[in-house]
């Protein structure tokens, strides 16, 4: 057999087989995970389907859809959402897209009542993250109320016998989350928060008495100010663990001691809590926990000996998790079965079977459900994670892609045009997981930076905090950086580089267009322009996020004014494409359109296009087609 000659052609040109309608098609997204003693279930959002979300259940081997038109399993607490179902042995409890009611299905059955009345109006009641009594009379969740001119958040009790009473049982707090009742039925924790905090900066864990099905004594077991609590839950013993960053990392504690559940080491066993429903740690027996952890913006799964305080790894092999994992015991008596979601450097994100034995070693894995199949080891660029240097004297992090693809090869020469990519967020973390959207660009000759900014989650509370008071300044000058030190080490056409990021990630896009000259291109996907219009026009979870990354308003109205790019288009030098869902909440289309004017009025080269029915984050694949096709041909245009 002949050796194929390798096509020679410039970098960004080449053909590649990853083509944005496959983004469309393989865009299925696999959310939340949950188990009873027979079967695992799990959330599959279908962009063929119009973006309709369905329960699967996975049991003998197979897999079937249980959740019946016309339903669409997806609930819309803080726009975000998560937490869309949970269960027993018995029912099934989820929340509908069209009226954000909380419905029952009869796991035997499949049959379906709501629990819920219809809301005032259209999507004003809304419920997520629930758990069910162990009598199966009532469950509890939380609910928020879109008022005429508030939104209220709270816990609930709703009975189970389609009566459709629902209970207020905490009331009074911004926000709540992930209530949850002890094995015994006798207690009940939750976190909770006020504004103007976000939940990784401070939350309290509440705990309760359950007495006859009236939830009594309400008392607090962390509050504490600048402490960020995550994920409380119970035992099988009835003990409540949760973790917490008290010496600056995410540890698990046990409520009434005050030492740490393991030993200290720089690891992250929790993440930001943007959406409900995840779970970083699980219960093997009396004296483990399974727990992911975060290290060096990589994750993996650990073993927690609670006897012992020590941390082993258990697998490295998954790099990339969204906090969904379960733990059941299996048919047999001496193996335990671990289902979570996860993806690496070579496998897209997939649902994971692991098959432990008595000492917890791994006896067998496979991977049942898969974001995308087929995945072309010629065409797969690995995550390389780097540190760099950064403003400050400090200190960044990231990952670096370099273009992939067995076909091709550049001129003799050349070096690759860079794209950057910068999280949402921003108090979000780029992974090293296997992602279609990243390997579009290294297959056809970009390289990609995705950078772990400072703000960034994963590397510690420090970390985390550097971003306060300084959005649009410190994550900007990391992603330039990053951008200027692979350059230096020879790996990219410094005078190539564009950047991309949505939501967060499109202001900081914006910041680095409007303030540097750094980028010869740039995309902005929903991103913020105006920061003033978004401290007055947001939605309830992050309408007073800017106060810690960037100071309260109307104090700092100067702040405000300045880091505002729409205040500043007379100091854009290059173009930009503009990508706006129509019927946002969370970034509205006012932030785009003010920019657009801007640019308009200036004479400045853009592109901008907008996305009936879509809001924060594209879903439709016709959306997905036209988004990523056009960003192609602009980066085609103004880097090649």
């Amino acid at each position: 057999m002949t050796k194929q000659t390798k096509i020679v052609k410039p970098y960004g040109l080449w053909e590649s087989p990853i083509s944005a309608e496959q983004l469309a098609s393989k865009s299925t997204r696999l959310g939340q995970i949950q188990a009873t003693t027979d079967a695992l279930y799990w959330l599959e959002g279908r962009p063929e389907e119009e973006g309709i979300g369905v329960i699967v259940r996975y049991a003998n081997g197979e897999r079937t859809d249980i959740t019946p038109k016309p339903y669409n399993v997806r609930t819309r607490v803080h726009e975000y959402g998560g937490g869309d179902f949970w269960l027993n042995d018995d029912y099934l409890l989820f929340v509908d897209d069209e009226q954000q009611r909380l419905y029952r299905q009869d796991l035997k059955t499949l049959e379906v009542i709501a629990l819920t009345p219809e809301p005032p109006s259209k999507r004003s009641w809304r419920y997520n993250d629930g758990d069910i009594d162990t009598a199966s009379s009532f469950t509890v969740c939380v609910r928020e109320r879109h008022e005429t001119n508030e939104v209220i958040n709270e816990l609930v009790k709703v009975s189970l016998d389609g009566s459709q009473l629902v209970e207020v049982i905490a009331e009074g707090y911004d926000f709540y989350s992930n209530p949850r009742i002890s094995p015994d039925g006798q207690r009940l924790s939750w976190l909770c928060w006020n504004h103007p905090h976000m939940p990784w900066d401070q939350t309290e864990v509440w705990v309760a008495d359950i007495d006859g099905g009236e939830v009594v004594n309400p008392k607090a077991v962390v509050q504490q100010a600048d402490i960020s609590a995550y994920q409380p839950g119970w035992t099988s013993h009835n003990e409540l663990i949760y973790a917490a960053d008290y010496q600056g990392w995410w540890h698990l504690h046990k409520a009434g001691q005050d030492d740490v559940l393991h030993q200290f080491d720089e690891i992250e066993f929790a993440l930001p809590q943007w959406v409900f429903g995840c779970r970083v740690w699980q219960q093997l027996n009396e004296t483990s926990l399974l727990v992911i952890g975060t290290k060096e913006g990589s994750q993996a799964l650990y073993l927690v000996d609670l006897r012992s305080k020590k941390v082993s790894l258990l697998t490295n092999a998954w790099t990339a998790f969204n906090g969904q994992m379960v733990v059941k015991p299996s048919d047999t008596t001496d193996e335990t079965m671990v289902y979570f979601l996860a993806s690496s450097s070579t496998q897209s994100e997939s649902v994971v079977e692991l098959v432990l034995d008595s000492d917890f070693a791994i006896k067998q894995q496979q991977v049942i459900s898969e974001q995308e199949a087929g995945n072309n080891e010629h065409l797969i660029s690995k995550a390389q994670h780097m540190s760099f240097p950064t403003s400050g004297n400090e200190v960044a992090h990231g990952f670096y892609y370099p273009p992939a693809n067995g076909r091709f090869v550049a001129p003799e020469g050349e070096l690759p045009p860079l794209i950057v990519m910068s999280h949402g967020g921003p108090t979000a973390m780029a992974d090293n997981g296997l992602d279609s959207k990243v390997q579009f660009w290294t297959s056809r000759g970009f390289a990609v930076a995705d950078v772990n900014y400072r703000g960034s989650t994963g590397y510690g509370r420090a970390y985390r905090d550097k971003l306060k008071g300084q959005w649009g300044l410190l994550d900007v000058d990391d992603c330039i950086a990053m951008g200027h030190y692979l350059a230096e080490q020879g790996l990219i056409d410094g005078g190539r580089m564009a950047i991309r990021g949505g939501s967060a990630g499109g202001y900081t896009t914006l910041c680095a267009l409007t303030f540097h000259d750094a980028f010869k291109a740039g995309m902005s996907r929903y991103g913020v322009a105006d920061l003033v219009s978004l401290s007055q026009d947001s939605h309830k979870f992050e309408i007073r996020y800017l106060d810690s990354v960037v100071g309260p308003y109307p104090e700092k109205a100067d702040i405000y004014q300045e880091r505002s790019p729409v205040n500043h288009t007379d100091q854009l030098s290059c173009p930009i494409l503009i990508l706006q869902g129509l019927e946002d909440k969370v970034v509205p289309p006012n932030q785009a359109e003010a920019m657009v004017n801007a640019l308009e009025s200036k004479g400045l080269p853009y592109e901008y296009i907008t996305f009936e029915g879509e809001g924060h984050g594209f879903r439709k694949p016709d959306t997905i087609i036209r988004a990523f096709e056009a960003e192609l041909a602009f980066y085609q245009e103004y880097l090649i």
